[in-house]
């Protein structure tokens, strides 16, 4: 395909309530120098047939599946698109929010401040979380973001409706090489690698309304409130099943970048990738006593702390 400045991947799935909004918010934009790309991931309401009346009028916009609709998950579904299409830089859109009309361009002047012919980027931003009529409700990150690679290997702050990354990112995510069934997100993925051998950017300034509906609202929620921790105390198996997909992750990782990296950030690695073949109670509290896992709060570490002695025989052969 010819290359774009930016390349704009939207992937969808029964959107047809909202994906006309998202995809005039694009077309609004200060910064006309962009391609959207629509992967739809098999819907069975009227959003091909949306998506289709946009790509017709607006050469702008391709439905880049359009002969071949069908269902491969949401990390497919974007990785496929990343994979095939090539640009300088690439951001990533939702089918149900609304982007301020500056997106495109604050994120591009921030991103070229950086050297980015020659690192991996991730840049992402503040979100409005909004209800249905577009009514403010909160803001999501707060600032509760990080940008080490320590911290990415153990959780995510990267929301991917907000994210921008660079050509150099892109080839070092090594796309046809990637086991997709250990990559939790690909907005997580992006982010790991990219502040392992880069640099992860965080704008504290809104760029989109992020509507908090029906079918959207674990993104909106906070994770930190009493009622959410009390949530999260008496469902351990969703937080153990997470902590699984976390080892499956730093195993990925190990298989595609071992040898480089250098220091902590290979240690840990090593030591949690190796977790599917090596847990054992022993071997679980040595490794939580020394190298525990890096969080953003107290509370977070004893919890995988607590899962990881706890169930050392769920991390074998994970």
């Amino acid at each position: 395909m010819e290359q774009d400045k930016i390349a704009i991947l939207m992937s969808t799935y029964n959107g047809e309530r909202y994906l006309r909004e998202q995809i005039e918010s694009i077309q609004k934009q200060t910064n006309n120098n962009w391609h959207l790309y629509i992967r739809d991931d098999g819907s069975n309401d009227k959003t091909a047939s949306i998506i289709s009346k946009f790509a017709n009028s607006d050469d702008r916009i391709t439905f880049f599946n359009e002969e071949n609709i069908c269902n491969v998950g949401v990390i497919r579904s974007f990785m496929d698109l990343l994979k095939n299409v090539d640009a300088d830089f690439y951001m990533f859109s939702d089918q149900d929010d609304i982007w301020k009309r500056n997106k495109i361009q604050r994120a591009l002047d921030l991103i070229t401040k950086e050297k980015y012919p020659e690192i991996p980027l991730c840049l992402h931003t503040e979100l409005q979380v909004v209800n249905d009529d577009l009514k403010p409700i909160e803001l999501m990150k707060r600032g509760r973001v990080w940008d080490d690679f320590l911290h990415f290997l153990f959780g995510n702050c990267v929301t991917g409706c907000t994210v921008m990354i660079n050509q150099k990112l892109k080839e070092k995510l090594r796309i046809d090489l990637i086991d997709l069934n250990k990559i939790a997100m690909h907005d997580w993925w992006f982010a790991e690698v990219a502040s392992a051998f880069g640099k992860v950017i965080y704008d504290p300034n809104p760029t989109i309304l992020y509507r908090q509906h029906i079918d959207n609202v674990v993104g909106g929620t906070d994770s930190q409130a009493p009622q959410q921790l009390v949530q999260r105390f008496f469902n351990l198996s969703e937080e153990l099943n997470g902590f699984l997909l976390m080892a499956k992750m730093a195993s990925e990782f190990q298989r595609l970048y071992n040898g480089e990296i250098t220091g902590k950030n290979a240690e840990y690695v090593r030591a949690y990738a190796n977790l599917s073949k090596d847990s054992s109670f022993t071997n679980n509290l040595k490794l939580a006593l020394k190298l525990p896992p890096v969080r953003s709060h107290l509370r977070g570490q004893l919890l995988l702390d607590y899962l990881m002695i706890r169930h050392p025989n769920k991390f074998l052969h994970s």
